[in-house]
């Protein structure tokens, strides 16, 4: 295992107890978005996605990674994209970062991650959200799970407008049980 994994998995570790509080979507609410950002930060997929949830009257904030050291998209108060230089040595999120991700609590998380990436597992996991939503990757960040066999392949690694879809069909589902 390697040495950065290891520390997420401590630091996960020493995370308290999750109280998770089941949102429901017919009422607004404050969501965060975390993702995987195109190289060249266009993310169009994403900004669908957004205009859904907003569409919804949902207040949407989207935090993004992308592995490059200069980013260039603007820093906005509901939208972000983090990069290689906004992480530590070891692989965790600067003091900076986390404070800004730790100002704004959030009734729903919604993880687009389709592959395992410690930066974004690391937002997911820092996150104040009444509930996390995402891809089961295998980390126990979130507290509802989609999974899919064979992600171990490129090609089995759905697409993000798909994965939105599929997270929400399920939490409207699962409402209208309620």
């Amino acid at each position: 295992m390697k040495f950065k994994q290891r520390i997420f998995n401590y630091l996960q570790g020493k995370q308290p107890a999750r109280n998770p509080r089941f949102p429901h979507l017919d009422q607004p609410l404050k969501m965060l978005i975390i993702y995987e950002s195109d190289l060249l930060e266009r993310n169009d997929s994403i900004k669908t996605i957004r205009q859904d949830l907003l569409r919804r009257q949902m207040d949407v904030t989207m935090w993004g990674y992308v592995e490059k050291k200069e980013i260039q998209t603007l820093i906005l108060p509901q939208s972000r994209i983090l990069g290689v230089n906004d992480y530590n040595l070891f692989g965790k999120p600067k003091e900076h970062v986390l404070t800004d991700l730790q100002v704004e609590h959030y009734d729903l998380l919604i993880d687009l991650t389709n592959r395992p990436m410690l930066p974004l597992r690391y937002l997911a996991m820092y996150a104040k959200a009444d509930f996390k939503v995402g891809l089961n990757l295998g980390e126990g960040i979130h507290d509802m799970l989609i999974s899919l066999p064979d992600l171990d392949t490129e090609q089995a690694k759905p697409e993000v407008t798909w994965l939105y879809d599929q997270l929400m069909r399920y939490l409207t589902t699962i409402k209208s049980m309620d």
